[in-house]
């Protein structure tokens, strides 16, 4: 029979790991190269003014993806193209980088117009200006309380509370006089213009209706 050496058995265990040890170290190194991608850095185009699809093709090109994080509505801007990018043009980044992009949106924002009857048509104003609503027209109407608003109209509807319409959209107050609706009245209308001082009308003073000088004999 054969004797076994127990140093023979150790120098054994200790190649074995070492070999496992190099292994190992060599498929970490493959796997850091991959996930970084070491030495693959790619420049950032000029994507301002692109529409969102031409951006989208011209960083796939790259290897890069593009992401939409905000829009912003401008009246006169083209719809879709592209006003500010993070990372900026010609910076470095690995492939693979998402390319953040904000764009001109399609629509505008819609905003809900807050219930206002019952409002004097300083307040009104004021929590429109607030709101982004600053082309505000006010029309008289006959009716008890001077001052009061009695409907907001937007395009000639009238809305119901907290309904949306887009952002910075003109609208009407329509608001009492004081005058009764018998009254031989006149129905005024004015437009109030941030800053500007006009007259609106005041819930705490009445407008008197004048007595007529026309002669009843003549009915």
């Amino acid at each position: 029979t054969s004797k076994k050496f127990p140093g023979n058995n150790i120098l054994l265990n200790v190649v074995a790991i070492g070999v496992v040890a190099i292994l190992l170290f060599v498929l970490t190194l493959l796997f850091l190269n991959v996930y970084t991608r070491h030495g693959q850095n790619v420049v950032v185009p000029q994507l301002q003014g692109f529409q969102e699809e031409e951006a989208e093709a011209i960083l796939k090109s790259k290897g890069l993806d593009i992401q939409v994080v905000d829009s912003i509505y401008k009246k006169d801007a083209v719809p879709g193209s592209i006003i500010d990018q993070t990372p900026k043009p010609n910076n470095k980044v690995k492939e693979g980088r998402d390319i953040y992009v904000t764009i001109y949106a399609r629509n505008p924002q819609q905003v809900s117009v807050p219930g206002l009857v019952d409002f004097s048509a300083r307040q009104a104003i004021a929590l429109l200006n607030s709101i982004g609503f600053t082309q505000i027209a006010i029309e008289e109407i006959p009716a008890q309380y001077s001052g009061l608003v009695i409907s907001v109209e937007y395009r000639g509807k009238k809305l119901i509370p907290d309904e949306q319409i887009p952002a910075g959209s003109p609208l009407k107050l329509v608001v009492g006089s004081g005058m009764s609706e018998d009254s031989l009245s006149i129905n005024r209308e004015i437009v109030v213009s941030p800053g500007v001082t006009g007259t609106i009308p005041d819930s705490s003073r009445n407008v008197p209706v004048k007595p007529s000088n026309m002669d009843e004999s003549f009915f």
